[in-house]
């Protein structure tokens, strides 16, 4: 398990499946997280048995989590580092917050921070970058000012809601997140509250 301020990030478990199905067929949430193939079940437990093995097994692709409430162990959203390049040091950060009275409460922030946490020194990568929708303003202002750099867009890459969108590509260096001031001042506080 990893910790955070606020949220711990688990294994996917089959039982998970059920929590899965529901906020994947939440168009919102859809629109912020497309690391799934399915809202089918039995596809869901498929691909819950295929992410085993574990952070460190260098043949894994994509390394799920769900994520869970500190406080309470609550299940409230699920993220995801996808298409893992070993070789070349780079990896794309999907997140999104299932449960919608949790979402823009801060567990996003702290989220983001344990799992970069993992990319950068866990996994030694050198880069992140996330895909985001042009009709999702607040995930692409949040991670503009969290310091994701703009690399560039695809015009008209994708069908929602009866028009096409463009898609942004949002990337993140180590080094930059080394340098980001929120970084260690949101650790301090994590480590804070474990006194």
């Amino acid at each position: 398990m990893l910790e955070g301020r606020k949220v711990i990030l688990r294994v996917l478990e089959e039982a998970d499946a059920e929590i899965l199905q529901k906020w994947y067929m939440d168009k919102d949430f859809r629109l912020a997280y497309d690391a799934y193939e399915s809202v089918e079940l039995d596809i869901i437990k498929e691909e819950i048995s295929q992410a085993k093995g574990g952070v460190y097994d260098p043949r894994l692709k994509k390394l799920p989590f769900m994520v869970l409430r500190k406080r309470d162990r609550q299940p409230i959203g699920v993220c995801c580092l996808r298409d893992i390049d070993r070789l070349n040091g780079h990896a794309e950060l999907l997140l999104g917050i299932g449960e919608k009275d949790m979402r823009l409460s801060g567990y996003g922030l702290d989220l983001l921070i344990v799992l970069l946490d993992l990319a950068y020194y866990d996994l030694g990568l050198r880069k992140t970058y996330m895909r985001v929708l042009e009709n999702q303003p607040y995930g692409l202002q949040n991670a503009l000012k969290f310091g994701y750099k703009p690399e560039g867009h695809l015009r008209d890459q994708a069908f929602v809601e009866g028009k096409y969108v463009n898609m942004f590509f949002l990337g993140l260096l180590r080094s930059e997140y080394e340098k980001l001031s929120i970084v260690p001042k949101w650790k301090k506080r994590a480590e804070g509250g474990r006194r």
